[in-house]
């Protein structure tokens, strides 16, 4: 069974990507903001990250790069999402970008293609 990390400060996203997630067959963890979703990566070994771009006590863009600089989560797809509009350098940073909000349909499709790439 695939782990996603799930990195958001909104409870009803968390709730209902969870859920989502978690009807999909994936073991989801959920931490409210970066510095929760380091402790969470480090104790729960995910497969796929997701983070809001925006959160309190440390961000999305912050949470990824210090997650990206352990060799043992280097590879790991991190998909950044945002209410906002990025400008398409800061968009780059992750393998994935989605602007919320985001419909179920389009978060699975992006953690499909991330966590399989072959199919």
């Amino acid at each position: 069974m695939k782990t996603i990390l799930v990195v958001e400060d909104e409870l009803n996203i968390v709730t209902t990507w969870k859920r989502g997630l978690q009807l999909e067959g994936y073991r989801v963890l959920t931490a409210s903001n970066g510095r929760q979703g380091l402790f969470a990566a480090n104790g729960g070994k995910p497969d796929l990250v997701i983070t809001d771009w925006s959160m309190p006590i440390m961000c999305g863009v912050e949470f990824f790069r210090h997650l990206k600089q352990k060799r043992e989560f280097a590879r790991i797809p991190i998909i950044l999402t945002s209410a906002d509009p990025l400008d398409p350098a800061d968009a780059a940073v992750g393998d994935g970008f989605l602007l919320k909000p985001v419909s179920m349909e389009m978060l699975l499709a992006s953690v499909r293609r991330l966590l399989n790439p072959c199919s």
